[in-house]
This record gives C-alpha cells, sequence and structure tokens, in this order.
C-alpha cells in the first residue's frame, strides 16, 4: 500500500456563496488534509458559510493588492503553516469542478508520484455553460495546462501578478490522463465578469516586470478604460 500523501484543497474567493454548496461537495472528498479559503473580503455570507463548513477562513484581500501569483504562493505559505501534516496542495476557484469519477486518479497520482516531480499538471477545459453543451476549446488539443498541484514541502513559489507562473520545481507531470479542471466562468453573471475584467487589467497595468511577456486579452482596452475610471 502506497504511503498517504495528505492534499490541501486551497481557494482565494469573493462572493461566491451561490457555488459555495457545490464546490464544498466536490471538493471534500479529495481534501484528506483540509481545506483552506483566503477570502478578499466578501458581505454575501461566504466567509460564515465557509468556516461552518470546516474550513480554515483568511480574511485579506491579496489579490488586489498583490496579483494572482503571490496570492498563490500565500496560499502554499498558509497550507503548510494551518496544515503542517500535508504534503500537496491544489488550488481550485470556485467555478472550477474535478468530477466524482476522476478522483480515484488524483488520489494515486498525489500517492504514488515519484519525488521527481514537484508539481502536477491538470488540463483545463473551458465550458461554454453549465451543461456542457460545449467547449471554447477542445481540450484533447488545446488543454490549458494548470500548474495547480504543487509538493509543499519545496522551494516552490508562483510569479507575475496576471497568468500566474509556477517557479523553483524540478519537473512537471502533465499527462492527458491527469484529473480534469472543469471551468464555468462564462456562467457567471455579468457584474461578476465585469469585475474580473477590470481586475486583470488593473494586474496587467501594475505587472512592470513582466506584463510585457503576454499580450493583452482581446477585451483588455475596454476593461483598462471602465478601470480607470470606475476604479473595483
Amino acid at each position: 500500500m502506497p504511503t498517504i500523501k495528505p492534499l490541501v484543497i486551497a481557494s482565494n474567493m469573493f462572493n461566491e456563496i451561490d457555488q459555495l454548496p457545490d464546490w464544498f461537495d466536490n471538493v471534500r472528498p479529495l481534501a484528506d488534509a483540509g481545506i483552506l479559503i483566503v477570502d478578499s473580503g466578501s458581505d454575501d455570507g461566504s466567509i460564515e458559510y465557509c468556516k461552518k463548513q470546516g474550513a480554515v477562513v483568511i480574511v485579506d484581500d491579496i489579490i488586489r493588492r498583490e496579483g494572482y501569483g503571490p496570492s498563490r504562493t500565500h496560499l502554499r505559505e498558509m497550507s503548510k503553516k494551518h496544515f503542517p501534516k500535508a504534503h500537496w496542495m491544489c488550488y481550485l476557484d470556485a467555478d472550477e469542478r474535478i468530477d466524482p469519477e476522476e478522483r480515484h486518479q488524483m488520489r494515486f497520482l498525489k500517492d504514488t508520484l515519484i519525488p521527481a516531480y514537484d508539481v502536477i499538471a491538470l488540463p483545463r477545459i473551458d465550458w461554454v455553460d453549465l451543461e456542457r453543451s460545449a467547449m471554447a476549446k477542445d481540450w484533447k488539443i488545446y488543454p490549458d495546462w494548470q500548474a495547480r498541484m504543487t509538493r509543499l514541502p519545496t522551494p516552490i513559489h508562483y510569479s507575475r501578478r496576471l497568468h500566474e507562473q509556477v517557479q523553483n520545481f524540478r519537473a512537471i507531470f502533465n499527462h492527458l490522463t491527469n484529473p480534469k479542471i472543469n471551468h464555468f466562468h462564462r456562467s457567471a453573471g455579468q457584474e461578476k465578469r465585469d469585475l474580473i475584467g477590470k481586475l486583470c487589467a488593473k494586474l496587467h497595468m501594475e505587472d512592470k516586470d513582466l506584463g510585457h511577456t503576454y499580450g493583452e486579452h482581446h477585451k483588455e482596452a475596454y476593461y483598462r478604460e471602465r478601470y480607470l475610471k470606475e476604479g473595483l
């Protein structure tokens, strides 16, 4: 029998109360170390709900202040602090799900993957609706690899304020048989999508050292103008 290497499921959240019951049902069977939420200051009951579900909840608006890269590194550091027996951390947003039939594969990977791999990358499917009637791109051709699962006893960190990149790892295990992340962000309400659009435009402008290394989203100019006029 392989040695169990406990996994923390972690997330950065803000006003996700409608998503939370299904999200907790989805991730709880995977989180054999625990669940960590860093909340940006929700006022819709999300913080109270997460606490009632037994998650460790930290209120810190780190994404707006520092960006996605530092926020993911912060999740790792807080996972080490609050779950000292954990070996892995995987972050999943409130609009992301792992299908139940792939839980066994996720457990198998975390418990048996050879130590040479510090990161497990999961292919992400960008669904156009909750019914999964179509995807934005064929995941088998464009798998949109997400370096989400990282070993905690390593010096890994994430860089860049926008489109975070994993750093200081030995090797990444990416295979199309890895569990898939089902992403439903296109089903979010317009208010939520506008907030994220403005936030991403803000972070791209602030990513002075690395922002030039990735291009603008086709709606970024629109959201940059809105951010400069309206703020977040």
